[in-house]
């Protein structure tokens, strides 16, 4: 393996990437390179990455906090925070139970490995997560995909397999990229009418920000608590019954340390914040609905997506044109992710919408683009 070769053609394509340190964070505001950026990159959706976090305990257990076990949850790492943290997610979401893992990623995994070498069909999105993609694949799993969003299709797919079959229909609830929405209510019709149908929703992206009226009849539901929550970790809803199960076979979970005491607590402290606040998800509403006023005026068309999601996306036919455009509104100190293959099929910039926005950075933002295009 020529790894200079691989790494010649990866430029050649456009799809070379770097990393790059960030020097400071300051609300809406990036330092990187010196320069001060408004920050349209971040899924802190609800500003919570950033919220005043302060631990009620006594001396004795201060000193706890910053402990670490050490060790898997699954022999000595389950900390009891772990379980009042569950308890309160599963009560306000309506599940029997709740299960944290390290990362959503990790939440995505551990679900697939549960079907492993059971006689279950999966039915994903075409667009859905790479971590839906990657747990399929792992698993070996029989699939079928659906195109994006094509209730349709995928009821012609169900239709082809006999009652007997397990069938999981699988779906993120807010697509990452173009920040579509999911019809839970349809895709939940469907699993009624198609016996043995499971509805499996990763709703990372969509989290606390109460797009969706309810989590009813879904059978699974995973999500990040990296992003709305802003802390670090995943977890997944579900029966009690299936919660036993991945405690057995979850390779992400058995053979992962259990997170540091100290961002439970964080976790512990920002769900109590998010699930009590509804302020933050109502004002990134809002903030959503103007980035589609905006985009209709300035470019004189329909935003495709009408969704009041804090996602947004602006499409380019090349590489080149995207990273041209991306470097320029860089310079005018406005920082967008730059999307590429094979993450999405055509080069995008993303927008990621936050509780520390105002409608004037947006206005700001499309100032920029006018004057760069």
């Amino acid at each position: 393996m020529n790894l200079e070769h691989k790494l010649a053609k990866i430029k050649a394509q456009g799809h070379f990437r770097e990393l790059k340190p960030v020097e400071r964070l300051e609300g809406k505001w990036l330092t990187m390179d010196g320069q001060k950026l408004l920050n349209f990159t971040s899924n802190d959706y609800l500003g919570l990455g950033q919220a005043p976090f302060s631990l009620n305990v006594t001396d004795e257990e201060h000193l706890a906090v910053f402990e670490n076990l050490a060790s898997s949850r699954w022999v000595s790492g389950n900390a009891e925070i772990y379980e009042a943290i569950e308890t309160t997610m599963c009560q306000h979401f309506g599940f029997e139970a709740a299960l944290i893992t390290n990362s959503g990623y990790d939440a995505n995994l551990a679900v697939f490995q549960a079907f492993q070498d059971e006689s279950v069909v999966v039915f994903s999105d075409a667009e859905n997560h790479a971590s839906l993609i990657d747990g399929i694949r792992l698993s070996r799993i029989d699939k079928e995909i659906y195109r994006h969003r094509d209730v349709q299709h995928l009821e012609n797919l169900l239709a082809q397999y006999p009652k007997s079959k397990t069938k999981i229909i699988v779906t993120d609830s807010v697509f990452s990229t173009n920040g579509g929405l999911a019809d839970l209510q349809q895709l939940v019709q469907l699993k009624k009418h198609y016996p043995n149908t499971w509805l499996f929703v990763d709703d990372a992206h969509a989290f606390g920000l109460r797009l969706h009226p309810y989590y009813e009849d879904i059978d699974i539901l995973t999500t990040s608590l990296s992003k709305a929550v802003g802390a670090h970790g995943g977890a997944i809803l579900c029966s009690a019954l299936f919660k036993t199960v991945l405690i057995n076979t979850a390779r992400a979970l058995i053979y992962s340390s259990a997170l540091p005491l100290f961002n439970l607590y964080r976790i512990q402290n920002n769900l109590s914040l998010m699930l009590k606040d509804t302020e933050r998800s109502q004002k990134l509403q809002q903030l959503s609905q103007s980035f589609n006023e905006l985009y209709a005026e300035y470019t004189q068309k329909c935003y495709p997506e009408m969704a009041l999601s804090p996602i947004k996306q602006i499409t380019f036919t090349d590489n080149t044109k995207a990273v041209k455009a991306q470097e320029q509104l860089s310079t005018q100190g406005i920082l967008l992710s730059l999307f590429r293959y094979p993450t999405v099929q055509h080069p995008i910039l993303r927008i990621s919408l936050s509780w520390l926005h105002h409608k004037h950075d947006i206005e700001r933002l499309f100032e920029v683009m006018e004057e760069i295009q």
